[in-house]
This record gives C-alpha cells, structure tokens and sequence, in this order.
C-alpha cells in the first residue's frame, strides 16, 4: 500500500499519501480521493503502452484535447524494449511532447494538481505520478475597466485567469528583475494567488511581510477572491472605512505603480491586482491624467480634489450654515433659505443620502435595457414630484446631488464609497448636535474624528496621510499636479525603494 507521511504546510502539518509500487494502489487512491463515478465530471481513462498498464486523470473540460490527442500518440509508439525498465527521465524528456511536464512523488498533491486542471499520468512501474499542464481555462479577451475608463490610452484589462493577467503585466515590463511568486490559499479552495515585485526596487521587507501574510491565509475557500484576499492581507479594522490597498483593473497602472516600488497581489477568478501601499492622495491619482497634456492633467486633478471635499462635506456644510443662521453676502444668501416643509431640514437631507443609495442599488441590479429608464426615472422624475409635492426642498436636492457626483469623481470605487460613508457621519453628528444649538460642534467633532483616524492610519507601515504627515514638501508638492512623465526622476519615498532614481544620468554616445 501507499505510505503515508506528514509534511508542514501553513501552521500545521499535513497528512500526505506517497506514490507506491503497486499500481492498482495508486489509482484506486486516486479515484476515492476525487470521487470518481460520484462527480460527473472526473474522468479516469485506463489504457496499455507497451505492456505497461497506464492511466489519466482529469476534470472534464478544464484539458486542452487536441495537446493530449498528440501526447496519447507518442505514448502509443512506445514498444515493450523502450519499458522493459521503464524510468521517469525517459517518459518526461522523450516520451510526452509538452513543456511543463513536473513529476509528483505525493498522491494527494497530484490529485490537488488535477482540480486545478492539469492531466495525472500514471504508470506502472513508475513510482511518480507525471502531471502535465495542459489545461485550458474558459476565458474572455481583455477589454477596458468600465470603472477606469481613459479617452486615449490602452483599452485593455486584467480579466478572471491569473496567467493572461501577468502576461499583461510582462508585455509591459520585460524587466529581468520582475518576480511573480506563486502561492495556494484556503483549504478547500486552493486558490492560486501571485505576489508580482521588481526585485532590485520592492522593498525587501514589504514583499517579506506581504509573503508571509499571504502564507498565513487560513481560511476554508478564497471564492469572494479579491475582497477575501484584501481583509487577510491588510488586516485592517471593520471600524475603519479608509481602504488600505487599491484595486485596479488596468495593466498599465499596475505597471507603473510595480516601477514605484509598489507590491501587486493577484488572485485568480479575479480581473481585480491589489496595489500595496496605499496613502490617501494615492487614490486621487487617474490614469486618465497621464493620457492628457500636462496642464490638462494638473487641472484634472483639481477638479477631482474638489470633488472629493464636495462629496465630504458639501451638505452637513449647508446644513450647519441654515440651522445656525448664518447671512452670506448678496444675491447667494438665498441660498441659506430654504422653502419651509412638514419634514425638518435634517431627515431631507438624510432621506435623500438614503435614496441616492437605494437609486444606485437599483441601477446596478437593473437589466441592462431598464438601466437608462430607471436611472431618469428615479433621479428626475421621483425628485421632481418630491418637491411639487413639498416633501424636499430644492435647494437640498440639488446639494445632494452635487455631493453624489463628486463621489462618482473618485477613480476608486472604495474611496468613493468611503467619502459617502464620512458624509452621513458627518451629518449625523452636525444633525444631533443642532439639537443643543451646536451644530458647528458637531461638524468640528464629525470633521475631526476622521482626519484623526487618517492621520493615524498607516498601509504596511506608510503612514495614511504622507506626504503630510510626516511632512514632505517636495512629494506633497508633487500630489498637487501633474508632474512631466520626463521629469520624474526620483521614485515614490513611501515605498522605500532599493533604487531611488527613475531616470539615468545622459551618456555620450560611443562609437
């Protein structure tokens, strides 16, 4: 029979099956570990070469036929001489056709390696079993993020296979030093998740901390893939709505931020590489200013930063200054007066954060053909006879408004949802204070709350709020513009990178 042996894996060890002599052994094994004749879709094919029994185990319709039609053929000329003493070497270098062809001494990981697609040869005679990667994944062709969209640029994207997704990355940086670590989490699961660096740039001890996070991974399955991905390896508070690391679809901006010093984690099943550190200016940045001129960009950017204090507090603001009764000068004090309603100033304001929420949630579970009708539906006609109706005053419906489209200005989904999360704080704690004649006390304490947060808040190490905090008046100067792509001499500080410098100094040409 097999034997059976103990290896360390994670934090404990791990029974393993060995590969024995006896054939009959081995795939009877093999057979009760994947459930064959119980899972449709496990197929056991039993053949003859050259007087030696052999099998092949696979799941149906992860292997690509037309490699195993040819590597049954050479299998087929084999002669009773070319086995009389049958040895690994012989059938991995002369006998199967294909490239990534890996022996496996352990029954329990070749069956592993079947589920995640590839074919298990087994021969008899041989006290290996031959795993041969010939699987082919359904998949679909690389096209633009829809959340991070440019006018001119790639129009490629990241997808569901892990291998396409860092093939994007190498047609970009064909760099020797570029690393992709490979790794499997959860128990059941065994998802296959790649940590992608540039060796003589990364931070040593970031990709060591990153590696041995991912290694801890404990967890029974990995199937919410990205985001399951991200609370194991940041391991940030629930409490905390400020998100720690960046997704990104595009491989261009997974790119660029590798060349900064940055660390990527991938998972496969997900088009999503998460970017590791992050600070709060980090999110500001869009690849879309890089694809414009340069003053272009820079006023891109300032627009994006005014959206984001838009969305943070443009209508806890307007609040505080109504029900303090605060006079602006001219014509726009009227804006501080809204028409009386039955419904009190504060539960408007609440009820439509609500419903632009509710709005969203129903858009994006829309079919398609009713998205466009129900988005002007909802977003006109509904805040239209809400206010000929004289349940919301105008002036807070627009505000809100506003505020929503400053978060959708946001280039990442997270940090946008987290804009919104800090305005209905913020309004909560203005609304609750105005209750005691204090509402700028409570816009002070609901203001300050979060930049307390922020300021204290570090990714892996890099303090949240840098280049503010600590103070940097160069970096920071950079975060207020769109730097020329040829002057970007120096990488990111936050990073600490190995090598500093972008840029090398010019040299004559030589003859």
């Amino acid at each position: 029979m097999a034997g059976v042996k103990y290896r360390v894996h994670g934090k404990g060890s791990v029974r393993t099956q060995e590969v024995s002599k006896d054939f009959d052994s081995n795939l009877n094994w093999m057979k009760r570990y994947l459930g064959y004749k119980e899972s449709f879709d496990i197929l056991v094919r039993e053949f003859d070469v050259a007087d030696h029994r052999c099998a092949l185990v696979s799941v149906d319709s992860f292997i690509d036929s037309t490699v195993l039609t040819l590597m049954m053929q050479a299998l087929q000329t084999l002669t009773p001489t070319d086995l009389e003493h049958p040895t690994l070497n012989g059938l991995l270098h002369r006998t199967i056709p294909y490239v990534e062809v890996t022996p496996v001494s352990e029954l329990d990981q070749a069956a592993e390696q079947v589920l995640a697609g590839p074919v298990a040869l087994l021969v008899e005679g041989v006290e290996h079993v031959i795993v041969v990667d010939i699987r082919k994944y359904p998949d679909r062709s690389p096209s633009e993020p829809s959340i991070e969209r440019v006018l001119r640029g790639p129009q490629d994207g990241f997808i569901e296979t892990l291998i396409f997704n860092t093939i994007l990355i190498r047609r970009r940086l064909r760099d020797p030093n570029l690393r992709i670590e490979a790794a499997q989490v959860g128990r059941r699961s065994k998802s296959d998740v790649a940590i992608i660096y540039i060796k003589d740039v990364a931070d040593d001890s970031l990709v060591r901390l990153i590696r041995e996070r991912v290694k801890a991974i404990d967890g029974d399955a990995m199937t919410m893939s990205e985001k399951a991905l991200q609370e194991w390896v940041l391991k940030k508070p629930w409490w905390n709505p400020f998100p720690n690391g960046r997704f990104t679809q595009r491989p261009d901006v997974a790119a660029e931020h590798l060349t900064e010093g940055h660390v990527l984690v991938m998972i496969d099943t997900s088009p999503n590489a998460l970017i590791v550190p992050m600070t709060f200016f980090s999110f500001l940045q869009s690849a879309e200013e890089y694809h414009e001129d340069i003053m272009v960009g820079t006023y891109l950017k300032w627009i994006r930063f005014m959206g984001v204090l838009t969305a943070w507090l443009l209508p806890p603001l307007w609040y505080a200054l109504v029900v303090s009764h605060v006079h602006l000068p001219g014509s726009i004090d009227i804006l501080l007066k809204p028409t009386n309603t039955a419904i009190p100033l504060f539960w408007q304001l609440l009820a439509l954060e609500l419903g632009v929420d509710l709005l969203r949630l129903a858009l994006t579970f829309s079919p398609d053909p009713l998205t466009q009708s129900m988005g002007f539906f909802g977003a006109i006609l509904l805040g239209d006879v809400a206010i000929k109706a004289g349940l919301i005053d105008a002036e807070a419906m627009v505000l809100v408004a506003v505020a929503a489209v400053g978060t959708f200005s946001v280039p990442d989904i997270d940090f946008g949802l987290a804009m919104r999360l800090l305005r209905i704080f913020l309004l909560v704690v203005t609304g609750l204070f105005s209750v005691v004649s204090a509402p700028w006390l409570g816009f002070g304490l609901g203001l300050a709350i979060p930049l307390a947060l922020m300021f204290t808040n570090d990714s892996f190490g890099v303090s949240y709020a840098w280049p503010l905090v600590p103070f940097n008046l160069m970096a920071f100067t950079a975060q207020l513009g769109r730097k020329p792509l040829n002057r970007k001499i120096y990488r990111p500080q936050l990073t600490h990178p190995k090598d500093v410098t972008q840029q090398r100094p010019a040299t004559k040409n030589r003859v």
